[in-house]
């Protein structure tokens, strides 16, 4: 039987560190006779064989060449490189050990006679992608230049009428407060009842926000001998308006909050007829000094149309910036819609509106009261 000798090696093509490896890599082997002589400046054919997991295992790809031995019997081939089944490129040489068969044909043919299996070990291209691997350990204290991690990650420095405690961390958090009278900016005070408001100390600006109170619902009643009883109308939502403006400390502002508006009467029955509904009331209009939040008006009795009539949203006193609703008995503006505001209970928009009554064989709904108003007054230094 013929014999192959077969000496396996790997070149390292020179490249950078993170350039992509070659697709290929170096083989070299004698080839005998079966006498033992070296095949010697002839044609020979060989087949390439790399298996998975042991000697006798799978075949993950294969390739043929058509080489000449030198003078010394030595033929060098560059695996990777010849006529492939399968592709070179899909081996997952982490999924090892591998194996690399070997077959020739001194004759220079595919009669291929086996001579023998070795196992592939690490080449120096891959050393080196082992070393670059394993550059980091993983563990972060064997990091040098490290971030520093003692909660002054983040910077806050005080200024003018400003003082900071506190390191930044979960036990001892960032406290921002005015050094005259440890007021802390930025705080937003919210209110619900008329009173007279002063502006504390360090604080320059503000941001006022105002909602009108919300009309109240309409009862439920008959349009007429020809019309079915009739549902109230539902309220108007309550006005918003935001304004910022120029205070000093100590300046006085007097603020009125606008009421909800009542809610009216179902109607009642007496043979033949139901009687006595009612509108519901308008809600009341919000002031912080000259700016204004109207109220929403009452949703109509269900006896002065023959579909419910609802009340109006309320509306601002400056600029552009209104209460519409629409529809108006719903709690969502339609006009400055992109505007920040301020998150009060449900009121983010508008004072909800109060709904209107129902009467019908299956149920009997008293109308409901439209909310109040409020004011939220955001402090800035």
């Amino acid at each position: 039987m013929k014999k192959l000798s077969a000496i396996v090696a790997a070149v390292i093509f020179t490249i950078g560190l993170f350039a992509q490896p070659p697709q290929k890599f170096s083989y070299q082997a004698v080839v005998r006779n079966a006498a033992g002589k070296l095949v010697q400046s002839s044609n020979v054919g060989v087949r390439i064989s790399i298996l998975q997991g042991s000697a006798e295992g799978a075949v993950v790809y294969s390739e043929t060449h058509n080489a000449v031995t030198n003078v010394n019997g030595l033929v060098a081939l560059e695996i990777g490189g010849g006529t492939p089944t399968g592709a070179f490129s899909d081996i997952n040489w982490a999924n090892g050990p591998y194996f690399l068969k070997s077959e020739t044909d001194p004759q220079g043919g595919t009669n291929y006679n086996v001579s023998g299996v070795s196992q592939l070990l690490s080449v120096p291209y891959a050393l080196n992608a082992q070393t670059v691997g394993n550059g980091f350990s993983g563990d972060y204290n064997d990091l040098t230049n490290k971030p520093v991690i003692d909660g002054s990650e983040t910077k806050i420095q005080s200024g003018n009428k400003i003082s900071v405690c506190g390191t930044g961390t979960v036990a001892t958090p960032y406290v921002i407060n005015a050094s005259n009278n440890g007021f802390p900016l930025y705080n937003k005070t919210t209110i619900t009842t008329s009173q007279t408001w002063t502006v504390p100390g360090a604080v320059s600006k503000i941001k006022v926000e105002l909602w009108g109170g919300a009309g109240g619902g309409g009862g439920a009643g008959a349009y007429s001998y020809s019309f079915p009883l009739n549902d109230g109308g539902d309220g108007g939502t309550g006005g918003y308006v935001q304004q910022e403006i120029d205070v000093v400390p100590d300046q006085q502002f007097n603020i009125v909050i606008g009421w909800g508006g009542y809610s009216g009467y179902n109607a009642y029955y007496v043979y033949p007829w139901f009687y006595g509904d009612t509108d519901g009331g308008n809600g009341g209009d919000t002031w912080f000094g000259q700016f204004k939040a109207a109220g929403g008006t009452g949703g109509k009795k269900g006896s002065g149309s023959p579909t419910p009539v609802h009340g109006n949203a309320g509306t601002a006193n400056i600029g552009n910036i209104s209460g519409y609703a629409d529809p108006p008995q719903n709690s969502i503006l339609n006009v400055f819609m992109g505007l920040e505001r301020s998150y009060l209970n449900e009121r983010v928009l508008t004072s909800k509106s109060g709904k209107g009554g129902s009467i019908s064989a299956y149920s009997d709904k008293s109308p409901t009261q439209g909310e109040g108003g409020a004011a939220v007054i955001t402090l800035f230094e």
